[in-house]
């Protein structure tokens, strides 16, 4: 059969004829990959998480931004997307990359920085928002300092949405184990922090804690709180007062920026503030609280410390070995039942320097929060060190064979105490090699004498002399009054010092009645016991704690007699070798 021909007009209009119409909607987007998967994205496709936790700039940014600049973009921001939404979105960190890429582009228009490549991870249907979440806080809180505010309202945010998701509401504990199963592990009581601080501080000092108010500042205003409070609760009689919105007025006084907010000064005006509705003087207030304080965190609990491996056998029998607060010579101290035993440490006597074996840390258990916490329990005034110098004497000591005792990691195996001051004591047995002189010894104890008479408001003058312990005493020029405590410590300090026995030999020479009554009958031995221990239950009074010395002046008298003690083993090894010297 011939073909038919074909002209070309025919065969235009075929060309021309419509083709078919679809009946389906046309696609506006192709589906999302249903596993990871890398992509190629520019700045139009991708917007930043619109919860991050991070609302202030990373404070790496100008570091980040110039290595992307100089190196590109190392590495690419995981992305996501949001059912029904059309652009990806950062799914954990990379917020700042995205921010600086599109500095970088608006500044050079080099398109490296408009395209880019991304790892797309599928969005999770019943759990997406928590991963998300989650995720940027556990990015940023490793890689850039994320503030405690920033961290805290995230953690707020996490258990809105956990408490959606289980119908219920959910316990800081849950709250914790959550986190910790999502990737962000952070402990209930840095929870509890977090929250107290959305309550009670947020509302008064937000551009404080934005600017960079760290736990450690916020954890002593909480505790400032808490034990007000109860002070509060305990005296206050009046109505119309609330001690929350005293708390608040007082706290946004000091709204402003991190580095200049001093605790100190806080405390001092909230005491102020309290004084006059409690009907109590300054004093009494200040203690009170400061007590509760002390309280509050010797309440912690303690955790055992794991167990250590077996002496060698040259060691001294388990018997015999000594705790770290026992003199050579003297009866190991029994410890209390109801309080774990602390691990002994072998003392080894090496020539003149008594030397301990570095122990490992105890509290494998404890959290960051909680060791934190215990260790603060032991610090009377805190020893301003400087890493650097800290670093030196280790290095000096290890030199000349010797282990710098570390108070951080001591508090968490024994009981140590810290107490700082021109001559700063982490541990009241050990002396450091480059003190173990008379010399130094003398000038350590004559500034610790000066540091008590102080914390006393004694009069008179701590003179530093080059015999005896190291000080003497001398009085005031006219008369003055003196309190019962600060007389008593005067009275301590000058028998340390060897003042009273020479006072007692001169009364040696005169009648008896003149020595009864130049000893006071028994005075100082009643004032002893005030000073140090305060006022037992008696059959006629009741336990007391006035007029007892301090904490910190009780370590400094403590430390005194250590290295009095030390100072006179010195000079009979000395005394001894020049007299064999000399008979020789």
């Amino acid at each position: 059969m011939a073909a038919i021909p074909t002209s070309n007009a025919s065969l235009k209009d075929a060309l021309l004829r419509p083709g078919f119409t679809p009946t389906s909607p046309a696609a506006t987007r192709l589906s999302d990959p249903i596993a990871d998967t890398p992509l190629v994205l520019t700045l139009d496709d991708v917007l930043p998480y619109d919860a991050n936790p991070r609302t202030t700039q990373n404070p790496k940014y100008d570091e980040i931004k110039e290595s992307i600049r100089q190196r590109g973009l190392d590495a690419p921001p995981p992305v996501t997307r949001r059912p029904g939404e059309e652009k990806y979105r950062i799914r954990n960190g990379g917020n700042t990359r995205l921010s600086i890429l599109k500095e970088l582009y608006q500044e050079t228009g080099d398109d490296r920085y408009y395209r880019f490549h991304c790892l797309f991870r599928p969005w999770d249907a019943a759990r997406g928002e928590i991963i998300v979440l989650t995720g940027h806080l556990a990015e940023n809180d490793l890689k850039g300092d994320l503030k405690f505010i920033e961290r805290a309202i995230a953690v707020e945010k996490a258990r809105t949405l956990y408490e959606a998701e289980a119908g219920k509401a959910v316990s800081q504990r849950e709250l914790a184990s959550r986190l910790s199963a999502d990737g962000y592990p952070v402990s209930q009581s840095h929870i509890s922090k977090m929250l107290d601080t959305i309550q009670h501080l947020l509302p008064a000092i937000p551009g404080l804690l934005y600017s960079g108010l760290g736990v450690d500042r916020i954890s002593k205003i909480l505790a400032l709180r808490k034990t007000a409070s109860a002070c509060w609760d305990k005296h206050y009689q009046g109505e119309g007062v609330e001690f929350e919105m005293l708390f608040q007025d007082v706290l946004s006084q000091f709204e402003g920026d991190a580095e200049e907010f001093f605790f100190d000064r806080f405390q001092d005006e909230l005491v102020g503030q309290m004084k006059k509705p409690l009907a109590l003087g300054y004093e009494d207030v200040l203690l009170e609280i400061t007590q509760q304080q002390r309280e509050l965190r010797r309440s912690m609990p303690i955790v055992d410390a794991p167990s250590l491996p077996a002496p060698p056998a040259a060691a001294p029998a388990p018997d015999t070995s000594l705790p770290d607060d026992t003199a050579p010579g003297d009866a190991p101290p029994q410890q209390p039942p109801e309080l774990p035993e602390p691990p002994a440490r072998l003392a080894q006597q090496t020539g003149s320097q008594v030397q301990l074996p570095v122990t490992p840390p105890a509290g494998d258990q404890m959290s960051d929060e909680e060791r934190q916490a215990r260790i603060d329990g032991h610090v009377v005034s805190p020893a301003n060190i400087s890493p650097r110098v800290v670093e030196t004497k280790r290095k000096v000591a290890a030199a000349l064979g010797e282990t710098l005792p570390d108070f951080n990691s001591n508090a968490l195996i024994a009981i140590p105490v810290q107490a700082g001051s021109l001559h700063p004591i982490s541990d009241l047995w050990y002396i450091e090699h480059d003190i173990d002189t008379p010399e130094h010894l003398r000038e350590h104890i004559a500034q610790l004498a000066f540091e008590i008479t102080q914390s006393v408001n004694a009069p008179g003058e701590i003179i530093p002399v080059d015999g005896g312990i190291g000080f003497s005493y001398k009085q005031p020029a006219d008369e003055v009054d003196i309190t019962e405590t600060a007389h008593h410590t005067l009275t301590l300090l000058q028998s340390l010092s060897g003042a009273t026995a020479i006072a007692l030999k001169m009364l040696g020479e005169q009648p008896a009645p003149a020595a009864m009554d130049a000893l006071g009958e028994f005075q100082f031995a009643a004032g002893l016991g005030q000073i140090l221990l305060g006022q037992p239950t008696a059959r006629d009074q009741a336990p007391d704690d006035s007029g007892r010395l301090s904490d910190g002046a009780l370590v400094k008298l403590f430390r005194i007699v250590r290295l009095a003690r030390r100072l006179i083993d010195l000079e009979i090894q000395e005394y001894a070798t020049n007299t064999s010297e000399l008979n020789g």
